[in-house]
């Protein structure tokens, strides 16, 4: 949680992890929200349609289906372009809905016509640079579903510094 106290009539942003590594289909997770407040626990609905092909969702795909900002040598990995094509016969407008804004900014377009393709834009911000993590951004577009795709995106920082220095170390 983004703040340790919260005041009566105040809120505060929940981060909730949902891996669905090891689901497909349809799945809905109920995760208990505990407070001091006492019983009765509080609950969070999350539903997902898992696909294990990426390359067949509708009516969007999304290409690369899940984005890698890793960086292992002294090249900065700042920025990374995805594609969407939009596989429908009608226009489809796109909003993004959640983002950790303190990691990156997201680039979209604003609509994609029947049958096109249109780039979207996650580039990291100067403090994440430094930082490993594992998130994702989610899209809604106005189809009849109000349909939501969730992008992973994933950083693993390696220090080379440290690495060389612990190599050359037992040859000095």
């Amino acid at each position: 949680m983004e703040k340790e106290i919260i005041a009566v009539g105040d809120s505060a942003a929940l981060e909730i992890i949902f891996s669905t590594r090891k689901y497909k289909s349809r799945v809905a997770k109920k995760p208990r929200i505990q407070t001091n407040e006492g019983p009765p626990d509080k609950y969070v609905q999350i539903s997902a349609d898992v696909v294990l092909r990426p390359d067949s969702t509708y009516p969007i795909v999304i290409n690369p289906y899940k984005i890698d900002l890793s960086q292992f040598t002294e090249k900065v990995i700042k920025k990374a372009k995805f594609k969407i094509t939009n596989v429908s016969d009608q226009e489809l407008d796109i909003s993004l809905k959640s983002l950790p804004r303190d990691l990156f900014e997201v680039s979209l377009p604003g609509s994609i016509k029947p049958g096109g393709t249109e780039s979207g834009e996650i580039k990291l911000l100067n403090d994440a640079l430094e930082k490993s993590f594992e998130k994702s951004i989610t899209i809604q577009l106005t189809d009849a579903d109000s349909s939501r795709f969730t992008i992973p995106i994933k950083r693993t920082v390696r220090d080379m510094t440290k690495k060389l220095g612990a190599t050359e170390a037992p040859g000095k």
